[in-house]
C-alpha cells in the first residue's frame, strides 16, 4: 500500500542515481516526486491501497495494439495509451485534436522518447551508403 513513509522505503529499494543512465535517472527522480506528491495526500497512520493491475491491463492492450509492429520499443505510440483508458466521444476527440499542435506532440516525443532504433537504423544506412558512394 501506499502511505506517509512510501517515498523513503521506494528510494531505499532503488538503485543508486549514479549507477544509472541519465535518462533512467531522470525518469526516476521524477516517479519519486511523484510518489512523494501523493504520500503527502495519506493522512498520518494511515494506508491506501496500491496496485499495478491497471498498469499492468493497459500496457497490455499497449502490446497487443503494437504487436504487429517490426520494433518491439516504446516508441512514440505510447501517446496511444489514454485512449485505452478513456472513454472517448466525439467531442473529447475534436477537443484534443483543435488543442494540441501537431508539432508540439513531435517536439515532446523527440525531447521524452527520442528517435526510434527504426529511424537510427536507417539513418546508419544513408550514411553507410553515402560513404561508399564517395570513396
Amino acid at each position: 500500500g501506499l502511505q506517509r513513509s512510501s517515498p523513503e522505503s521506494l528510494q531505499a529499494a532503488l538503485p543508486l542515481p549514479s549507477t544509472l543512465t541519465p535518462r533512467t535517472a531522470i525518469f526516476t527522480q521524477q516517479v519519486l516526486a511523484h510518489v512523494a506528491l501523493e504520500a503527502a495526500k495519506i493522512p498520518v497512520d494511515s494506508i491506501w491501497l496500491a496496485t499495478s493491475d491497471i498498469i499492468e491491463s493497459v500496457f497490455g492492450k499497449y502490446k497487443c495494439f503494437t504487436a504487429k509492429g517490426p520494433l518491439k520499443e516504446i516508441g512514440k505510440l505510447v501517446l496511444a495509451i489514454p485512449a485505452f483508458i478513456a472513454d472517448l466521444t466525439t467531442p473529447l476527440i475534436r477537443e484534443a485534436m483543435e488543442s494540441v499542435r501537431t508539432i508540439d506532440v513531435e517536439q515532446w516525443a523527440e525531447t521524452h522518447i527520442g528517435t526510434s532504433m527504426l529511424a537510427r537504423r536507417r539513418h546508419a544506412l544513408i550514411d553507410s551508403v553515402l560513404n561508399t558512394e564517395t570513396a
